[in-house]
C-alpha cells in the first residue's frame, strides 16, 4: 500500500500486552484514515454497547494517508472513543507533531484498550509500546507533565499528548493537550484516558531510522501540492489567521450577530474590539506558532505577567469573553492557560460557567457568580477540574445542569455537547448542522458560517445566497458534510482552502486509489453515515436532531430578529440523504457499501 505504514499498534493496559493490526487495504480505500478508520474500528468492536469508562471502550488514535507527506496542514491526529460526555460517538482532533511522528516511527495509529491499575504513560517508537510509570506526574498539570516526560525520555524527536487533573478526575469534557499548544478538546476523550489511568502518550523516532512514506506518484503529487500551497497563500482567511489568529474573526462575528453574548441571550457586544485578535496583536502578542509542516501558523504566543504562553483562539475568546460579558483580554488569556494546564475543553467549560451565571441571575441556582466576574470564574475552573464544591456539578456539563435545575430548553447543548461560539440565528444553515451533527453541537469541520458568508464550492454546487433563508439549507449542509467529513479522515486542517479536485488528486497520487470528486463525496458520506449508525445504536433518534429554546429566541443586532426553522431544514436534510425518520434507508446503505 502507498501512503500508509500498513500497521496499527494495539496496546492493552490491563495485561500490558501489545500486538500489531495490519491495515486492511479495502478499509483504507473506503474509510481513508483518521476518524474514518476510527469509526470503522469502533463499529466493528461494537463499542456502542460499552460504557464509555469501561475497559472495553478503546481510544483509537489515527493518522491519515497525507500525514508525513509534503502536503501542508496534514499534521492532524484523530482521537476516537465513545464519549463519556454525550454517550454517543466521540472524536476530537489535534494538530502538533504527533501525527507525523507516529508515521515516522512506522505506525498509522494506535488502539489503546483495557485499564491500568496504576498511572502510566506510553512510550511509542518503531519497536512498539513501552508502559512507563507515571505515578510521579499523576496530579500534575499538562505543562509540567509534558516537560517531565520529555526529560525522562531524553530523546530529541519526541511528541507528547497528556491529560491534566480534569482528565484524571474524569471531568466529562476533559481534553488532551498535544505538544504544549494543541488540543483534542471536545467530547471528553481526556476523561477516557483518565479512566484508564493513562497520563500520556509519547511518540519518539530516530531520524536515521525514519519510516519512509511511499507515494503512488510522487511527481504528480508534488504538482498538486504546489497548487494547494498557492491556494493557501492567496486565501484571505489563511492570511488573517497568520496575522491575527482565529480570534481575528471576533469583530466580524459581532457585526454578523454570530458572536454569542451573555449566554446566547444578547445580539450585541460593544466591547468586542477589546478581546479581538487585533487587540491581542497590538498589546500582548509576541509571536506565532503552528503545527508541523503548516505554513499558516495560526497559533498565538503572548506575554502575560512576564511569561510567554500560548494565547487563546476564537472559541475560547468568545466562551470566556462575550458569552460571560467579560471584556478583559488578559483575564481571558489567563483562563485559557489555566484550562490548558488543567486539561479542560474551553468551549464546554465556558458555556457551563455562563449557564451558571444565567441560573444564578434567574434565581434558579446559586453559584455565587455574576456576569463578567473573571476572578470567580478562575475559582470555578479549578473547582471543575478537581470536582470540588459546585465545580462537581459544572463538571457534568450543561445537560446535567438543565435537568437538575428543571429548566428544559435553556441548556445550550445538542445531544449533550455544549453549543460552540457560532450562532444559527446569524447563519441559518448552522441550525441544521448543529442539530444533525454526529458529535452534537459541532462547528467543525463543516464551518457553515463560511459558506453563508460567500464561500463557494462550484464542483458540488455548494452556494448560499441568503444567510437567513431556510430553503435549501438542509441540502447545503449535507453536501458540505459529505466533502468536509474527509478533512478528519485525511487528516487535514479544516481551515484549508482545498478544492474537491485538489483533494481527490492528492489522495489519488498518494495512495494509488482511483479517487475523483464523485467518489470523494461518496467516501465522506459513507464515513458520516457510519457514525450516524453508531449513534443510532447508542439510542439517538430523530427527536434528538433539534436545537434548544435558548438559541431560538430572536435577538437584536446583526441577526436582526431572525430565527432559523430547524424542523424544515432537518426534514429537507433527511429527504436529501434518504434517511427515513433519521435512519439511513436500506437503499442508501447499499449505495454506500455499508449494507
Amino acid at each position: 500500500m502507498f501512503a500508509y505504514c500498513e500497521k496499527i499498534l494495539r496496546v492493552n493496559l490491563s495485561d500490558r500486552s501489545t500486538s500489531v493490526l495490519k491495515m486492511n487495504e479495502n478499509d483504507a480505500k473506503l474509510f481513508v484514515g483518521g476518524a474514518g478508520m476510527g469509526i470503522r474500528i469502533h463499529y466493528q468492536m461494537k463499542t456502542y454497547e460499552k460504557d464509555p469508562f469501561s475497559a472495553e471502550n478503546p481510544i483509537v488514535v489515527m493518522t491519515g494517508p497525507l500525514t508525513a507527506t509534503p502536503a501542508p496542514a496534514t499534521s492532524k491526529l484523530a482521537f476516537c472513543a465513545r464519549s463519556p460526555h454525550t454517550k454517543i460517538w466521540g472524536e476530537s482532533n489535534s494538530g502538533g507533531k504527533m501525527a507525523p511522528f507516529l508515521k515516522y516511527a512506522g505506525w498509522d495509529g494506535l488502539i489503546i484498550e483495557g485499564k491500568s491499575d496504576k498511572p502510566v504513560y506510553l512510550k511509542i517508537d518503531k519497536n512498539g509500546a513501552e508502559l512507563r510509570d507515571a505515578t510521579g506526574i499523576w496530579g500534575k498539570g499538562c505543562y509540567e507533565a509534558q516537560e517531565t516526560i520529555e526529560k525522562d525520555l531524553g530523546e530529541k524527536r519526541t511528541s507528547t499528548a497528556v491529560i491534566g487533573p480534569a482528565g484524571e478526575n474524569m471531568v466529562k469534557y476533559a481534553c488532551i493537550q498535544v505538544d504544549n499548544s494543541r488540543h483534542a478538546g471536545r467530547t471528553g476523550i481526556g476523561a477516557v484516558m483518565g479512566s484508564k489511568k493513562l497520563k500520556g502518550i509519547a511518540v519518539c523516532y530516530d531520524p536515521s531510522e525514519k519510516s519512509e512514506i511511499k507515494l503512488a506518484d510522487g511527481e504528480k503529487f508534488k504538482e498538486v501540492v504546489s497548487q494547494f500551497i498557492e491556494a493557501i497563500n492567496n486565501d484571505f482567511t489563511c492570511s488573517m489567521f497568520k496575522e491575527l489568529g482565529t480570534s481575528g474573526y471576533v469583530e466580524n462575528a459581532e457585526a454578523f450577530g454570530d458572536l454569542p453574548v451573555k449566554y446566547f441571550s444578547q445580539g450585541q457586544f460593544p466591547s468586542a474590539p477589546n478581546i479581538s485578535g487585533s487587540a491581542m496583536a497590538s498589546s500582548i502578542l509576541k509571536g506565532n506558532d503552528g503545527c508541523l509542516g503548516c505554513i499558516v501558523r495560526c497559533g498565538r504566543v503572548v506575554e502575560l505577567k512576564g511569561k510567554k504562553i500560548h494565547g487563546p483562539e476564537y472559541e475560547t475568546v468568545a466562551s470566556f469573553g462575550s458569552l460571560q460579558l467579560n471584556d478583559n483580554l488578559e483575564a481571558i488569556v489567563e483562563l485559557n492557560h489555566m484550562c490548558n494546564d488543567l486539561g479542560l475543553d474551553t468551549i464546554s467549560a465556558g458555556v457551563s460557567i455562563a449557564f451558571a451565571m444565567w441560573l444564578t441571575e434567574k434565581g434558579k441556582g446559586n453559584f455565587r457568580i455574576k456576569w463578567g466576574d473573571s476572578e470567580r470564574v478562575k475559582e470555578l475552573v479549578k473547582e471543575i477540574a478537581f470536582k470540588k464544591g459546585v465545580g462537581a456539578e459544572l463538571a457534568e456539563g450543561v445537560k446535567f445542569l438543565e435537568e437538575k435545575y428543571n429548566v428544559k430548553g435553556w441548556g445550550a447543548h445538542v445531544k449533550g455537547l455544549e453549543i460552540p461560539m457560532h450562532d444559527a440565528r446569524a447563519f441559518a444553515s448552522l441550525a441544521c448542522a448543529y442539530a444533525v451533527h454526529i458529535r452534537g453541537a459541532c462547528h467543525l469541520p463543516h464551518q457553515m458560517y463560511l459558506y453563508e458568508m460567500g464561500k463557494v464550492i462550484e464542483e458540488y454546487g455548494i452556494i448560499s445566497n441568503d444567510r437567513f433563508a431556510n430553503d435549501g439549507k438542509g441540502i447545503l449542509v449535507a453536501k458540505v458534510q459529505n466533502f468536509t467529513e474527509l478533512f478528519n479522515a485525511v487528516t487535514m486542517c479544516a481551515f484549508m482552502p482545498v478544492t474537491p479536485t485538489m483533494l481527490a488528486n492528492m489522495l489519488k497520487f498518494a495512495t494509488g486509489f482511483d479517487y475523483n470528486i464523485d467518489s470523494l463525496a461518496k467516501t465522506g458520506e459513507r464515513i458520516f453515515t457510519l457514525k450516524r449508525l453508531y449513534n443510532l445504536k447508542c439510542g439517538i433518534r430523530a427527536e434528538d436532531d433539534r436545537l434548544p429554546q435558548v438559541v431560538l429566541q430572536p435577538l437584536e443586532g446583526g441577526s436582526a430578529g431572525n430565527v432559523p426553522d430547524v424542523k424544515k431544514q432537518v426534514q429537507e436534510y433527511y429527504e436529501y440523504r434518504k434517511w427515513i425518520n433519521g435512519v439511513p434507508s436500506t437503499e442508501k446503505l447499499k449505495e454506500l457499501e455499508l449494507d
